[in-house]
């Protein structure tokens, strides 16, 4: 009985080092995608996200510019939101992610997105500029990106419980 123990010990310690090195070869394969989405999530907040109408006064500037000049509870709000999934997205970016920091970037990706979408505090949107646009496509590619990631690192812990029944 104390040599089935001792046997399955060595056993289920070789599977946990097959499933972490397997998971870090994971997490560097995903690790190519985030590090430039990143970067474009961070350039992507220095363009304007919605265009000037011809009859209209009112300019749009960046995010940022929008956050310094008019201070709006949205714009805020959004600012914060970028920087939090842009600050989860540079671990990420070198391979060092967990499945909070993947629920993490998906959650605020989705709220970029989103919020682009709705443009909430206009009683009337103005268009989006080809920036927002973009803004929006890459926000929605990093929230799938990190889904198809956890199921990715679902798949591999359910394939080392299986190994240890």
């Amino acid at each position: 009985m104390s040599s089935d123990r001792s046997s399955a010990a060595p056993t289920a310690t070789l599977h946990a080092e097959k499933l972490t090195t397997r998971i870090r070869r994971v997490n560097r394969a995903y690790a190519r995608f985030y590090g430039p989405m990143s970067l474009l999530v961070m350039l992507m907040s220095f363009f304007p996200y919605y265009s000037q109408e011809a009859e209209s006064t009112t300019t749009y500037g960046n995010l940022w510019q929008e956050v310094l000049l008019t201070g709006h509870d949205t714009d805020v709000f959004a600012l914060a939101v970028l920087l939090l999934t842009a600050g989860l997205l540079v671990p990420a970016s070198v391979g060092r992610v967990s499945t909070t920091g993947l629920i993490g970037i998906l959650t605020g990706s989705i709220i970029i997105g989103c919020t682009l979408l709705q443009s909430p505090g206009y009683v009337s949107p103005p268009a989006l500029t080809i920036f927002g646009i973009v803004d929006i496509v890459l926000s929605f590619l990093i929230a799938s990106v990190a889904v198809i990631h956890a199921f990715h690192l679902f798949a591999l812990d359910l394939e080392f419980q299986q190994r240890l029944s």
